[in-house]
């Protein structure tokens, strides 16, 4: 299971959100690209960057910062927010993200232009790891203000129909308030899509709770606020990366 550390940015600053609530984004770095390469130098295996500002307006915000951290690091990013278009495809793999081995997230998209995240499935299937934010069972979307009409399950059995093969899923609720990710809806996931690579999101606080996941056989999991409140070292971060590989 890959360790995938979040830079959520909003107005170029590191913040993290509690339940996805704006109003309580609170400032922990200043200098995304320094945290971002110390990431990559501690064990993370993957980096997950993403574009708050972008995600409540639709639109690309932070474009040009995430390809700097993108080339500033040498492991595979993931980066999402606000895009809505294939040309936000284009732009990101025109600077510095390869198609090969980056992920590039969409969660509102399939809800609010059908027509074009169906050329984006066309070209970048393959590429296109699709974020299913849940309230319980309940799929939200635009930054986790809307409802989706969805559950967790009908959402991703459409997709993956589809030949969507990638899912992050974070459930709301334990998003940002270091209570423990839901096992439960991963166990229910994978019992109903073991086909997938399913990153898991919310919730983490501890280095037992990573260890519970990776039995899971999930292909990685995110490391939040568990980090910028010292839950999770950097030298705790790279001991189970070294445990990883060595099972």
């Amino acid at each position: 299971m890959k360790l995938i550390p979040a830079l959520d940015i909003l107005d170029g600053k590191v913040v993290r959100l509690s339940q996805g609530n704006y109003q309580t984004a609170k400032v922990y770095y200043q200098y995304p690209v320094d945290l971002a390469f110390h990431f990559a130098d501690n064990g993370a295996e993957r980096l997950h960057l993403v574009d708050l500002k972008g995600s409540k307006e639709g639109r690309v915000c932070e474009g040009r910062l995430f390809a700097d951290i993108r080339r500033s690091v040498n492991i595979p990013c993931e980066v999402g927010g606000g895009i809505r278009k294939i040309e936000d495809f284009h732009f990101y793999f025109d600077n510095g993200f390869l198609p090969e081995t980056d992920f590039l997230m969409v969660g509102s998209l399939p809800f609010v232009d059908k027509d074009e995240f169906e050329k984006i499935v066309t070209s970048y299937a393959n590429s296109l790891l699709m974020t299913v934010d849940a309230w319980g069972n309940e799929v939200k979307h635009s930054g986790w203000l809307k409802d989706a009409g969805y559950t967790v399950e009908k959402l991703i059995g459409e997709l993956f129909a589809k030949g969507i093969n990638n899912y992050l899923v974070t459930q709301i609720k334990r998003d940002g308030m270091l209570e423990g990710p839901d096992f439960g809806l991963y166990d229910f996931i994978l019992q109903n899509f073991p086909q997938i690579n399913l990153i898991a999101s919310g919730g983490v606080s501890s280095i037992d709770d990573l260890a519970r996941l990776a039995q899971k056989k999930l292909y990685g999991a995110i490391i939040g606020r568990a980090f910028y409140e010292g839950k999770i070292t950097a030298q705790m971060m790279r001991d189970f990366s070294n445990l990883q590989q060595k099972t």
